[in-house]
């Protein structure tokens, strides 16, 4: 995917999730505002690396994916009971650190 068009579709989701939060909840309005750069890195991230999301579902062990998805879990739900952008903050870091992590071992 081009560059332009990868970061005009990362721009747009950093966007819709911001607009959505801020429509759905009150107040946090600077947990919020941070939603934009987090998801539109945290997209264009994955749309540069998407075919080794695909590949790397096998790559590692099944414990790994229960860790992280039980603290996330755990995490999520004290969060989402704070609020719902501290939630979706907490949920887009997660995303990020995915990227980040898929990154490192594509470009390695």
């Amino acid at each position: 995917m081009r560059s332009a068009l990868r970061y005009a579709v990362s721009t747009a989701v950093g966007l819709a999730v911001t607009i959505l939060v801020g429509e759905l909840a009150s107040g946090d309005w600077l947990i919020t505002l941070s939603l934009m750069p987090l998801y539109a890195a945290a997209t264009s991230m994955g749309i540069a690396h998407r075919e080794w999301w695909i590949q790397s579902d096998y790559e590692f062990p099944p414990s790994a994916g229960a860790a992280v998805g039980g603290v996330g879990a755990l995490t999520g739900g004290a969060l989402i009971r704070t609020s719902i952008p501290a939630a979706t903050a907490g949920f887009g870091l997660l995303l990020l650190g995915m990227a980040a992590a898929v990154a490192m071992v594509a470009e390695s």
